[in-house]
This record gives structure tokens, C-alpha cells and sequence, in this order.
């Protein structure tokens, strides 16, 4: 099976959020493992397995290690912590378990979204509580070998420096902080404050060193689209282009859920020939210039 990728140029191949397959793992139309297993016939580099709640067990843990291993597929690793306002003995376990999977897991992890929802951005007093816990486990990954990547949810990229505050402050505040990059979440109604696609690469180019994730869906008038689309609130070869000087980005396709996996394959599979397409754009542009 071919190797799926996103962009001529980027190396990394292309990664699958379990987080799409939510219902479908959830209806037992699907099992985890039968997901790895179908992702990796299919050309994915890596797949990123969604531990909500931090429940799995040390031992379904290594069982997914040992099948991706023999697969040749990658396992990156998250969960969905409540905030960082405060440290919690959760987050930690969640380290550890990523830790499992080797070094350079990348764990997309969120900030506080609870916290911000329905609201512009973080408050200065919750900045001020939230950088010291980021800083103690962004301390705690680098002991593991693991890569915290904090997701933007529902903050703005950038906040107005005075009476809210988002993803760019911290990063400011916190120069070992970094992050899953998710343009669609900050273009999604869900964020209140929502930027235009030069802000999106504004934000990308200013802190690249520092974002090497990204969740790969796409808004339209500020709504998910089920399938990736080359027409949005963003164009994802101009961000695929930024990406592009990156050798360590990686892309991972995180679309909307479906209700059954009959859907969802047709979903995935759409987006995937958009994927195409761009790339097949891509080298007729590079034979004419």
C-alpha cells in the first residue's frame, strides 16, 4: 500500500486521530486495534490514540505497542484533561502512558477548555495560574522523552494583550511550551474570536519551531465540514506550504465522527482524494514554473 501524505515535501506521511472513530469504536462496530490494523494497510504513517479519560490499562497499553510495532505504524498518544489551572495526578499518568510508546510521542493535550468556552479568551489571573503547572509538566515530558502538544480548542491564536489572553501569550510566556496546531478549531464557531487565514499563518510562521502538530479538518462559514475541502474559512495548501519547511511536521487527519463506520470510511476516504488532488495541483504548478 502506498504511504499516504499530505504535501509534496512533507516526509512524515500522514497520521489518523482515533478521535474520528469515536462512535464507531464506541458502537463496537470497531475495535482500537482493528483500527491500527486497517490504518496501516492504508497508508497511514501513524495513528494517534485517544485515552479520554486516562483508563486504559498498562497492559492494553503495551498490546497496542506490540501490534502497531509489528505493523510498522507509529502510536502517538492523548487524552482529554480537564485544565491546567491546577496540576492533577491524571495529567501525569497520562505522561507516562505515552511514555510507553517511546520517545518523541507526541501527546495532544488541551488547556483549559472548559474554562474558556463561550468566552473570548483567558483571563490575565488565569494566565497566571495556568503557566507555572504548563512549565512543571513540560519539565516532566522532557525526563519521559515525550512531546507535549498543548491544542489550541477553544482560546484564540492570539488574544488582545489586555483583557483576554490566548495561545500566543502563553507561548510568549512559555518558551518551552508546544502546541497541536488546529486552524480549524480557531476558524470554528466554537472560538469566539475567529482569525483570518493570514492571521493562521501568521500564528504558524511567528512560532514554527514550536509547532510540529497539527489536526488536520476544515471550517467553511465558521462550521466543520465533514470532509477535508480545498474551498474554507483557510486554504490547507497555503498552511501545507508554511508547513512545508518543517522536516519534523506532522499531519494528522482529525475529522468530524460519524455515526457508523460505513460513513466514516466514506468520509476519510473523500478527504484523502482531496489530499490528492492538491498533491496532483502541486506537481503540475512545480512542472510549469
Amino acid at each position: 500500500m502506498k504511504r499516504l501524505t499530505a504535501w509534496n515535501g512533507i516526509d512524515t506521511g500522514l497520521g489518523l486521530a482515533s478521535n474520528t472513530y469515536k462512535q464507531v469504536l464506541m458502537s463496537g462496530e470497531m475495535t482500537i486495534k482493528e483500527l491500527i490494523c486497517w490504518a496501516a494497510g492504508r497508508g497511514f504513517s501513524w495513528v494517534e490514540v485517544r485515552d479520554p479519560d486516562v483508563t486504559m490499562t498498562r497492559d492494553e497499553l503495551e498490546g497496542i505497542k506490540r501490534l502497531a510495532d509489528s505493523l510498522k505504524i507509529r502510536i502517538h498518544y492523548s487524552w482529554d484533561n480537564k485544565d491546567t489551572l491546577k496540576e492533577d495526578e491524571t495529567f501525569y499518568q497520562g505522561m507516562e502512558n505515552a511514555a510507553l510508546f517511546g520517545p518523541g510521542t507526541c501527546c495532544r493535550v488541551l488547556i483549559a477548555q472548559e474554562t474558556v468556552r463561550g468566552r473570548k479568551g483567558y483571563s490575565k489571573e488565569e494566565v497566571e495560574k495556568i503557566l507555572p503547572v504548563v512549565e512543571k509538566y513540560v519539565k516532566q515530558s522532557k525526563e519521559l522523552g515525550i512531546w507535549l502538544c498543548f491544542e489550541n480548542s477553544m482560546e484564540p491564536i492570539r488574544g488582545d494583550g489586555a483583557e483576554y489572553f490566548g495561545m500566543s501569550e502563553l507561548l510568549e510566556k512559555c518558551q518551552e511550551m508546544c502546541v497541536t496546531f488546529d486552524a480549524a478549531n480557531a476558524t470554528n464557531c466554537t472560538t469566539c474570536i475567529n482569525p483570518t487565514e493570514e492571521q493562521l499563518l501568521e500564528y504558524y510562521n511567528r512560532f514554527s519551531e514550536r509547532i510540529f502538530y497539527f489536526h488536520l479538518k476544515v471550517t467553511k462559514n465558521h462550521q466543520l465540514l465533514d470532509t477535508v475541502e480545498r474551498e474554507g474559512d483557510f486554504h490547507v495548501e497555503n498552511l501545507f506550504q508554511a508547513f512545508s519547511s518543517n522536516k519534523d511536521m506532522k499531519i494528522c487527519l482529525e475529522i468530524p465522527q460519524q455515526p457508523d463506520l460505513r460513513k466514516m470510511t466514506a468520509a476519510v476516504e473523500r478527504s484523502l482524494e482531496v489530499l490528492e488532488e492538491i498533491q496532483k495541483q502541486q506537481d503540475a504548478d512545480q512542472c510549469c514554473s
